[in-house]
């Protein structure tokens, strides 16, 4: 596969990133997007070049990533709340629960923030 390798070729990026948006099955986006982290890693100029010059492109590796950013988008919203929490314990000398209820974090979501205190 060109796109693994360090000398790729704009045009063989262009082409791995059409080909892999018209995926359907998960295991095989699950590849794809394995095969797009090596190849962006050892390739970042290019993924740059492409993302500054391309809006179809820079929409497409959007796309094969969603769920990638997803991810990312919703840790950190938890990190920033857990130290959210950790702040107003500190600093008010309130329990977790009630940065939480002064937070209005669900009753549902407590369990989890508070096994991540």
């Amino acid at each position: 596969m060109h796109v693994l390798s360090k000398s790729v070729k704009e045009e063989d990026v262009r082409a791995f990133v059409e080909e892999a948006v018209q995926i359907a099955e998960p295991g095989d986006k699950n590849n794809v997007d394995a095969v797009l982290q090596v190849s962006v890693s050892a390739n970042k100029e290019i993924y740059e070049a492409i993302r500054r010059c391309n809006k179809v492109m820079c929409k497409a590796l959007r796309e094969l990533m969603k769920e990638d950013f997803e991810k990312q988008e919703q840790e950190t919203k938890q990190v920033t709340l857990l130290e959210a929490i950790r702040n107003l314990m500190d600093s008010m000398k309130w329990t977790a629960d009630q940065a939480m209820t002064a937070m209005k974090i669900p009753d549902a979501d407590r369990r989890k923030y508070n096994a991540r205190l």
